[in-house]
């Protein structure tokens, strides 16, 4: 019984990330999502925090909790392309440990570059996240509707 209590303080236990461009940020083994495979280039990392506050939503932050150089700016897909309903196959369900679709929340990886009203989302391979199970895997959609350098602001 007293294995079970000290892991549970360790799982609750602060922990301190000092990112280089968001600055302290606390958070416990709870906070982490685990990607069940790696995001495209960065096979080194697995464990994700993911960041709002009310000020910059709709955008949020993917974070590595392992590299404090490592985060990306990412959105809810839905809440700019309504429409954007990709096909999940089964196994990447399974995978994210989702009994269907509804059990998931697409997130785009966004670059804005020096003139904000010309970022892009990556709509062509969604970070799809089970909120509940704390995992995340990034999908390479196969449908052709969905580009990888989507505007993001229409003009």
């Amino acid at each position: 019984m007293e294995a079970k209590a000290n892991a549970k303080r360790k799982q609750m236990e602060k922990k301190v990330l000092y990112s280089l461009k968001y600055g302290k940020l606390e958070f416990t083994d709870d906070d982490i999502f685990y990607m069940t495979s790696p995001l495209l280039g960065f096979a080194h990392l697995s464990d994700f925090l993911l960041i709002s506050s009310e000020e910059h939503l709709p955008f949020y932050v993917f974070h590595s909790s392992e590299d404090p150089t490592v985060s990306f700016v990412i959105i809810d897909i839905k809440s700019f392309f309504p429409d954007y309903a990709p096909e999940i196959h089964k196994r990447d369900l399974k995978i994210l440990q989702a009994k269907s679709r509804d059990d998931l929340v697409l997130f785009g990886i966004v670059v804005v570059p020096s003139n904000p009203k010309e970022a892009t989302v990556n709509l062509k391979a969604p970070l799809a996240i089970n909120v509940q199970k704390k995992l995340a895997k990034q999908i390479i959609l196969e449908d052709d509707r969905y580009q990888i350098k989507t505007p993001l602001f229409k003009e």
